[in-house]
């Protein structure tokens, strides 16, 4: 799977989220999301999220900058990063501390990263009630437990996720099932270049990005282009 993923010149995948949020009182909120993600290598990105509440976000990369985009509000926010995906998904993670649990799946160092990581890898049992037949894993690294189920057909493909952020306060997870992958999808820069909208305002970058990306908890302030948010975690970023 991991080897899948790393040699994909590209693909895409549609992702039905689901996290937990644990409050002031121990008790644990599920939130929700979808997301569609775009990725040509060496350089091109956009997903394209939305929320459980209705909200959506659009975040792309063209290989010279991130750019966060709020349809509700015909505003976004872009900070200069050029490179690749694999520079664009570590700067997100690293200088921005934005909290990706996924983002291992988009950086063409997967099999590295997870080598590095892996504390134990176990295998639970070939899964036959899944959309399509799957091998069933469970492994551990320093801050989490996951689980994981990888089509047994060819090409191996996660179909879905489950992340444990065991040293998190409630031992919250992320919950993601993976469907409509696609590895040859033959994507231009141009089809997910951003564009913006007429009348759309340019803001400032802050150091944080919506729920949609994150798999976090909305807050008060959960507007415009940002929040901050209880779950998920850095464990797993690209280093």
């Amino acid at each position: 799977m991991a080897d899948t993923l790393a040699k994909a010149s590209g693909f895409s995948v549609t992702i039905r989220a689901n996290y937990d949020v644990v409050q002031d009182t121990g008790e644990k909120i599920e939130f929700g999301e979808r997301r569609t993600v775009k990725l040509q290598r060496p350089d091109a990105l956009m997903v394209d999220a939305q929320e459980s509440d209705g909200k959506r976000t659009l975040v792309t990369y063209d290989g010279k900058a991130i750019t966060v985009f709020n349809p509700a509000d015909n505003a976004y926010a872009q900070v200069e990063k050029p490179g690749s995906v694999d520079d664009a998904v570590r700067h997100l993670v690293q200088d921005l501390q934005v909290k990706v649990p996924l983002a291992l799946m988009l950086v063409s160092t997967l099999p590295k990263e997870l080598e590095e990581r892996l504390e134990a890898l176990d295998y639970v049992e070939r899964d036959t009630l899944t959309p399509v037949p799957t091998d069933h894993l469970a492994g551990q690294t320093e801050d989490i437990d996951f689980q994981i189920w990888i089509s047994t057909s060819d090409p191996p493909l996660p179909q879905r996720i489950t992340i444990t952020y065991k040293n998190d306060e409630g031992e919250p997870q992320f919950r993601a099932d993976l469907s409509d992958w696609n590895l040859n999808p033959g994507f231009s820069p141009a089809q997910l270049a951003f564009r913006p909208p007429d009348g759309a305002e340019r803001i400032p970058f802050l150091i944080r990005v919506p729920r949609s990306m994150t798999g976090q908890a909305p807050t008060p302030d959960d507007k415009n282009l940002g929040t901050s948010g209880a779950s998920g975690s850095t464990e797993g970023a690209p280093k």
